[in-house]
C-alpha cells in the first residue's frame, strides 16, 4: 500500500507511553500482564489519551474483563492462554493482521460503543446493568443484584442508552451483542 510497517517492541507500560508520545501508533497490542493492576482502566486512560492509536489486548482475560475492556475502548481482544508463548505470538500475528486490514478497508469505522453527549464511555456499572439486562432481570430485579433502588437502575439504563445510541432497553441488548460487548 506503500506505507511501510514498523513494529516496535516495549517492555514496561512506562515504555508504551514514551513510544506513544513520540510517534504516531496506528495499532497497539498491549498484553493484560502490562496492563495490570486494572486492564479496564488502563484501556480508557490509553484511549482517552490516545484516540488516533487502535488499541488489542492479548492474553490470559477472564471473558467479563475481556468485554469490559472492549467497553472501555479496546478494538478487540486475543484470548491466549498463560502458558502459550506460541500461541500469544500468532495472537499478536493476527491482531496486527486484523487492524491493517481494517485501517484500509475503513479508516473511519465506527467504535464498538459509541461515546455519550460528554464523550464517555459506558462505565463499569452501567455495564452490568447492560449485562443483567441481556439476561432478561427487571429493573428490580437488577437492582436487587446491584444492591441500588430500581430508579437508580433506572437512571443507569438512561444513561447507557444515550450511550449506545439506543431507543429502549431492546436496542440497547441488541447493540450489546452485535458489538460484542456482551456473548
Amino acid at each position: 500500500m506503500g506505507q511501510s510497517l514498523a513494529i516496535r517492541t516495549v517492555d514496561c507500560a512506562a515504555a508504551l507511553l514514551v513510544e506513544l508520545r513520540q510517534r504516531l501508533v496506528q495499532t497497539a497490542v498491549i498484553d493484560f500482564k502490562l496492563a495490570a493492576p486494572n486492564p479496564v482502566i488502563f484501556a480508557q486512560n490509553l484511549r482517552s489519551r490516545f484516540p488516533q492509536t487502535a488499541l488489542f489486548m492479548c492474553g490470559d482475560a477472564d471473558p467479563r474483563i475481556a468485554a469490559m475492556v472492549v467497553a472501555a475502548g479496546a478494538r478487540g481482544v486475543l484470548r491466549a492462554p498463560a502458558a502459550g508463548g506460541d500461541a500469544l505470538l500468532v495472537a499478536f500475528t493476527q491482531a496486527f493482521q486484523f487492524a491493517c486490514r481494517a485501517a484500509a478497508e475503513a479508516k473511519d469505522a465506527l467504535p464498538r460503543q459509541r461515546p455519550g453527549r460528554n464523550g464517555s464511555l459506558l462505565s463499569n456499572r452501567e455495564l452490568e446493568v447492560l449485562w443483567a439486562m441481556c439476561e432478561g432481570l427487571t429493573n428490580a430485579e437488577i437492582g436487587q443484584r446491584l444492591h441500588v433502588s430500581e430508579d437508580t437502575v433506572k437512571t443507569h439504563a438512561k444513561r447507557m442508552y444515550n450511550k449506545l445510541g439506543a431507543r429502549d432497553r431492546a436496542q440497547a441488548v441488541a447493540r450489546a451483542f452485535r458489538s460484542g460487548l456482551v456473548a
